[in-house]
């Protein structure tokens, strides 16, 4: 009888226990996990699991799953200021479709068949790649489309993040920081680190100036 309370102990305590460290992690939807969050709930799952067969200290796992808990937190709060880092280690979006255009290329990087390709168009009432504006593959591994008749936006990506411009997106788009810094002057911008969010719209540029100067993404 005592085991079975043990057990049923144990359960109790590893049900809050998980309900705690994601609470503390944030927030997400199981198809946006990052393969830094997958890994971290495998570890977490097999430690768990491993508690409930085990006659050992519960401690013995409590501690290690609390360890794993703050390291996603701290590791997710380095990635939140710096971009670049947050690009190596999440990995970044890749565009797969544009105005049309398939980038064959692309696919074969990152071993996306062509059928999976068409079942995700088809699941968002595309039927032929040509309605496409842009097809991105998140790094998530889902497709987002943004169709012609639909998309606002010249380009998916932004020039500028929490006041960082994105030179590698104006190389892109064959632009120039003087060309963005004119533009943003329209706007009534006078300086890129005034700026959170700048895209690239069919009618101008898209700003939205900083709130809080005290949280910047580097």
């Amino acid at each position: 009888m005592y085991e079975y309370l043990t057990l049923v102990g144990k359960c109790v305590v590893i049900y809050f226990l998980i309900i705690i460290c994601l609470r503390l992690m944030g927030k997400r939807e199981v198809g946006e996990l990052s393969v830094l969050d997958i890994v971290i709930y495998f570890v977490m799952s097999e430690l768990l699991a491993i508690s409930i067969e085990s006659d050992e200290s519960i401690m013995k796992v409590i501690v290690p799953v609390v360890t794993l808990s703050l390291l996603q937190i701290i590791i997710a709060w380095i990635l939140l200021k710096y971009k670049k880092l947050r690009d190596v280690m999440e990995g970044t979006p890749i565009l797969i479709i544009n105005n049309g255009q398939i980038d064959q290329g692309a696919m074969r990087n990152q071993r996306y068949t062509i059928d999976d390709l068409m079942y995700q168009l088809r699941s968002q009432s595309v039927s032929t790649p040509d309605e496409v504006q842009f097809a991105i593959l998140e790094n998530s591994g889902t497709l987002t489309v943004i169709k012609k008749t639909d998309g606002k936006t010249k380009w998916f990506e932004p020039l500028i993040q929490d006041g960082v411009v994105q030179e590698n997106v104006l190389k892109k788009l064959g632009k120039d920081l003087t060309w963005l810094t004119d533009q943003l002057k329209i706007e009534g911008v006078e300086n890129t680190e005034d700026v959170f969010l700048c895209m690239l719209q069919k009618n101008g540029l898209f700003v939205v100036k900083k709130s809080f100067d005290d949280i910047k993404t580097m």
